[in-house]
């Protein structure tokens, strides 16, 4: 079966639950992508990533910054919201917490709404990371993995 959320992408994965499930308007694609790629370089979810950073590309977001989350790289340059979503994830998946100054930083970058849908989607695709993990599903035969892993 597939789930088709309103900006039209199709996914017939465990994904597409979550494509469905959330709510699509509290940040523009561009920024959903992001969080979906923080979150998938967080968790080092190989399928996650493959799958995203086309639509990242496709959403807009400049290739510099996938780059950087892909890498690991500083945040030099990059933008106050996608340095928000960046160091919070960043934070989150590597400390398994936030310090009052990221939340309080994400939190007047971004606003309430936005930072609470920014969080839902890193809950949602760690979720979906951890099943991937649990049935060792892989990215399919015909795609090259995108996202570098130790």
């Amino acid at each position: 079966f597939f789930f088709q959320a309103e900006d039209g992408i199709r996914d017939s994965s465990v994904t597409g639950v979550q494509t469905c499930a959330l709510p699509i308007s509290g940040l523009a694609r561009p920024l959903r992508e992001l969080t979906i790629l923080v979150t998938a370089r967080g968790n080092d979810c190989q399928k996650e990533w493959t799958a995203h950073e086309m639509h990242a590309l496709d959403a807009g977001l400049d290739p510099k910054i996938i780059d950087i989350v892909k890498h690991r790289k500083p945040l030099d340059g990059v933008g106050e919201t996608e340095a928000a979503i960046i160091a919070f994830g960043r934070e989150l998946f590597a400390s398994k917490k936030v310090s009052a100054a990221t939340y309080a930083q994400a939190l007047k970058t971004l606003g309430q709404p936005r930072l609470v849908h920014m969080i839902g989607l890193m809950s949602n695709y760690t979720m979906t990371s951890v099943i991937f993990a649990a049935l060792d599903q892989q990215v399919a035969p015909d795609q090259v993995p995108l996202l570098p892993l130790p």
